[in-house]
């Protein structure tokens, strides 16, 4: 008996070891700070198509969402670089559909 239980602790033990997740964070999250982040198409060392249309949906509805703006590329061009932020103390939740020939 003392051995079947000890087999279940060891099974236990491993599952939390193998079901570890491997997050960090630094620093201090305020109020109104802001998320931001660089959409960069194609990704390196992978060739671009031309781009004929991109599609970016904010998935906020409530008016809480974010911003995107262009930076490089776009229309016409086998790259982009896309600028997405939130507004203060909120996050975001876009989908970004770049569509290319």
């Amino acid at each position: 008996m003392k051995s079947l239980v000890f087999a279940a602790i060891l099974v236990s033990f491993g599952a939390v070891v193998i079901c570890q997740s491997h997050n960090y964070f630094w620093g201090y999250k305020g109020p109104y700070d802001v998320k931001t982040l660089d959409l960069v198409y194609p990704l390196k060392g992978q060739l671009g198509r031309n781009i004929s249309a991109i599609n970016i949906t904010d998935q906020y509805i409530n008016g809480k969402g974010g911003y995107a703006s262009l930076l490089a590329g776009g229309i016409g061009y086998n790259h982009t670089t896309i600028h997405l932020k939130s507004q203060r103390g909120n996050g975001f939740s876009f989908i970004v559909e770049i569509y290319g020939r």
